[in-house]
């Protein structure tokens, strides 16, 4: 498996307009139902970091269980307490994963330990997406999203960071938490992924996928605050479709993997991962 990364370009944040309130509508759009989620993975009480939790104990199809404190996911660490960094570093925590872009990473930088070590692998770099993906669909609820789904399983720089994260995990063992920005999108991903390597079933990656609704912050992501570059100044973006983990998002993701022959299959194929990885994997992981 090849190792690369993108540079990003930089962005401004003039001129842009949005909503935070939150609407029914954007729960109807996402056909989001709080009573029917099942939490497969487990919240982690934390004050300070948002939507982190631990993949350990989630079963796989043959009746393995992932090791508890060594997959976890989050929201981005800017605003961490000394409590918290220290709970994390007690479960055994020894691996960052930023998926953010350069520029949201400058715009609210990790608060870490010194003795963890740090990976930087961007899952898109702002121009080309915001470029390719922000015009022309900016007024149509979802689509923006569902196109960023489909560029993040198939734009070599995407793949370039799922090819790295997979090394990484194949390569140097230990315990790993990996997030974005909000937790959501390319955290939600990366999860899916390395559940997909480790066994587990659709249905069940597809509830941690749908249980970030129970957490998400319903504040605007610093990426699109500076996005009014790349966009006329009278335009409004619909913000309510970037604070949703949405059941369609999950279906366009399993949709562009489906050529490959699902998850796995896409893991094996433009991601490279072979059998003896998938074997160190689950060893390394699961219990």
């Amino acid at each position: 498996m090849k190792l690369g990364q993108t540079t990003p370009a930089p962005c401004d944040n003039k001129h842009m307009k949005f909503s935070n309130q939150h609407s029914d509508a954007s729960d109807q759009f996402a056909g989001i139902n709080h009573a029917q989620y099942r939490e497969v993975s487990k919240k982690l009480e934390l004050t300070s970091i948002k939507n982190c939790r631990d993949l350990g104990g989630i079963t796989t199809t043959d009746g393995h269980i992932v090791k508890s404190g060594m997959l976890l996911r989050s929201a981005n660490l800017h605003h961490a307490s000394d409590e918290d960094l220290v709970t994390l570093k007690t479960i055994g925590v020894q691996n960052i994963i930023d998926l953010r872009t350069r520029q949201e990473r400058e715009a609210e930088r990790d608060r870490l330990l010194s003795t963890w070590d740090l990976y930087e692998i961007p899952g898109f770099t702002e121009r080309r997406e915001l470029i390719a993906q922000l015009r022309g669909v900016i007024f149509k609820p979802g689509s923006f999203i569902c196109s960023l789904y489909e560029q993040l399983l198939n734009s070599e720089e995407s793949q370039t960071c799922w090819t790295e994260i997979m090394n990484l995990l194949v390569n140097k063992p230990g315990s790993y938490l990996f997030h974005c920005t909000q937790g959501k999108d390319r955290t939600g991903i990366a999860a899916a992924l390395i559940l997909a390597a480790l066994g587990v079933d659709d249905q069940t990656i597809r509830d941690d996928y749908l249980q970030t609704n129970l957490y998400m912050d319903r504040q605007t992501p610093v990426m699109l605050e500076r996005a009014q570059k790349y966009l006329p100044k009278h335009i409004h973006i619909d913000i309510e479709q970037f604070l949703v983990a949405a059941p369609v998002y999950f279906d366009t993701m399993m949709q562009t993997a489906e050529p490959y022959g699902g998850l796995l299959g896409y893991l094996q194929g433009p991601i490279g991962l072979t059998d003896d990885d998938i074997a160190t994997l689950r060893k390394t992981y699961l219990e």
